[in-house]
């Protein structure tokens, strides 16, 4: 008969025996679920790696992530030195950063604005994305949002502060002594309370200084100019300037600007905006409203009521939606907005 050592020996051995199978069941089951990610992960891997010649978005994600992880090594991330060159070039060519964000998923299964949070300070973070949202080919063929825009073009520019006025999109060169012999790109520095003219609605994003640039232009009627203007009718003046809030104001009217900055009315009779004289050169009909007439923004929204036997401004062009016809018309303020014809009588003008 078995003693009772034997018999806790025995409940030992079974019960370590239950354990080990346990521990191998369960480690079998782990690296059975571990294989079949890793493989699937490869698949996806693969797959997109494939699609790189035909896909720009993935041969973006490719160009942060070993702009992020040089060494490839995934764990060793964190340790490379992340070259921010690369990443910024990069952004400028990225029209779809959702398509990018997927295809980094499937590539390396880790969330691309994470990685790039991390690895960036985050003025850089920054720069990354007004970059992208400033993007003038960005994709919206998908519901995107489209590029931000810095200032719509004919929109008025006046400055807030002295501000510096260039002939490129480039705020390295700041005019001091020492930097006599780089590349000089300043064309001069405007007074507070100036007017600069009409945003083209080009703009540039100085990464290296931080700086939103808006290109402004203007043409010269020289009929209404200072003596030292008369020779130069019809030059187009154009430069590039900051726009930040903090340098310059950009406002949507003429009213908006005088009220603001009454001294701006003794330049706007002869600093015109680019099609000035395009369009006073063909004769246009003028609006004419026959009642109480809602005026429509872009979206075709009202945005304003006009009175019976209003001029509203001279004919742009004329669409039939389906639903009736709708007249785009040019303001005094040089803003172009809609109206429903029915309510419009057109003036004829030489």
């Amino acid at each position: 008969m078995a003693s009772t050592k034997e018999k806790l020996f025995q409940v030992v051995e079974n019960n370590q025996s239950k354990i080990v199978n346990g521990v191998l069941v369960i480690g079998g089951i782990y690296l059975t679920y571990r294989l079949g990610k890793n493989l699937i992960t490869a698949l996806n891997k693969s797959d997109a790696q494939n699609k790189a010649d035909d896909s720009a978005e993935v041969r973006q994600a490719m160009a942060l992530r070993s702009a992020m992880n040089p060494t490839g090594i995934s764990w060793m991330m964190s340790f490379d030195t992340t070259n921010t060159d690369t990443v910024l070039d990069t952004a400028k060519t990225i029209t779809n950063l959702d398509s990018v964000q997927a295809a980094y998923k499937s590539l390396y299964q880790d969330n691309l604005l994470d990685d790039l949070q991390g690895e960036l300070s985050a003025s850089d973070y920054q720069k990354f994305l007004t970059i992208v949202s400033s993007n003038a080919k960005k994709d919206t063929s998908n519901g995107g949002s489209a590029a931000v825009q810095f200032a719509k073009a004919n929109q008025l520019v006046v400055a807030k502060k002295a501000v510096t006025l260039r002939s490129s999109p480039d705020a390295t060169n700041h005019g001091a002594f020492y930097e006599v012999f780089s590349a000089k790109n300043i064309i001069r520095q405007a007074k507070p309370g100036e007017f600069l003219g009409y945003a083209t609605g080009r703009q540039q994003f100085d990464e290296v200084n931080n700086v939103k640039f808006i290109e402004v232009a203007y043409v010269i009627n020289a009929a209404s100019a200072p003596a030292a203007y008369k020779s130069k009718n019809k030059v187009r003046v154009s430069f590039w300037v900051s726009s930040s809030s903090l340098y310059v104001d950009i406002l949507p009217y003429y009213k908006n600007m005088y009220d603001a900055y009454p001294a701006t009315k003794s330049f706007t009779g002869w600093m015109k905006p680019q099609d000035y004289f395009t369009l006073k050169g063909i004769p246009m009909p003028r609006l004419l409203t026959k009642i109480n007439t809602p005026v429509l923004n872009e979206h075709l929204l009202p945005v304003a009521l006009a009175q019976p036997n209003m001029i509203l401004g001279k004919l742009i062009m004329s669409i039939n939606t389906g639903k009736g016809e709708f007249l785009q018309f040019k303001t005094v303020d040089n803003t172009l907005r809609w109206v429903d014809k029915r309510f419009i009588q057109l003036q004829e003008q030489s």
